[in-house]
């Protein structure tokens, strides 16, 4: 992945989530994405239906 289509799906989770601070991309997989905010946590989102959820709102 380029660094591009790196920065478009971090900005549209920042985006679509209403998230105050920033993030980072960690790993992507297919619709999975693991990004890790400036705090330090780790964070999981699903993309479904072009919105982003946490892993534990799908569960």
């Amino acid at each position: 992945m380029d660094a591009l289509e790196e920065k478009r799906i971090v900005e549209d989770i920042l985006k679509n989530r209403r998230i105050p601070y920033s993030i980072e991309l960690l790993e992507v997989d297919d619709t999975k994405y693991t990004v890790r905010n400036n705090f330090g946590s780790t964070v999981v989102y699903i993309k479904k239906d072009e919105n982003y959820y946490l892993e534990e709102e799908l569960d």
